[in-house]
């Protein structure tokens, strides 16, 4: 499923707008929470990878990781997703990035760091980075599964 179509942008109702698209292009309609998650984390998983495909082939610059952080980097099957779907490494973290990132800024300001380089350095000795590759765990079990 294609996350970035236009029925996504505001529809009245998400699970419906999910379940039209999955009918309209032919593949199986989620009916239980788990399954509907599943479609989102495989699409937005897919979509990761065809964004930094995209990038790569704009910038000519080949890519080893994705780092996700924010709120974003606590969800571990999506991270795992990415790893797999992309070939890459998924670095996660940390989950307060918006917080950290203006604490950097106003330090680098303030000559407490050198550059961004400097500050990023610390932030990844001091924050939790969680490292996916590319080959998911036994122990990983999709929303599907668990519902």
């Amino acid at each position: 499923m294609d996350v970035n179509a236009d029925v996504f942008l505001a529809p009245e109702s998400m699970i419906k707008a999910i379940q039209l698209e999955c009918a309209r292009t032919m593949q199986p309609v989620p009916q239980t929470p788990g399954e509907l998650a599943e479609v989102i984390y495989q699409s937005l998983a897919e979509s990761y990878a065809k964004a930094i495909k995209e990038l790569e082939r704009l910038t000519g610059i080949l890519y080893n990781e994705i780092h996700i952080v924010g709120g974003g980097s606590n969800a571990e099957y999506l991270n795992e997703l990415t790893a797999e779907k992309s070939g890459l490494r998924v670095l996660a973290g940390p989950a307060e990035a918006t917080a950290i990132g203006n604490l950097a800024a106003q330090m680098i300001a303030a000559g407490v760091f050198a550059d961004y380089r400097e500050a990023r350095a610390c932030i990844l000795q001091s924050c939790e980075v969680k490292c996916y590759s590319h080959t998911l765990t036994e122990s990983s079990k999709s929303p599907a599964s668990i519902a």
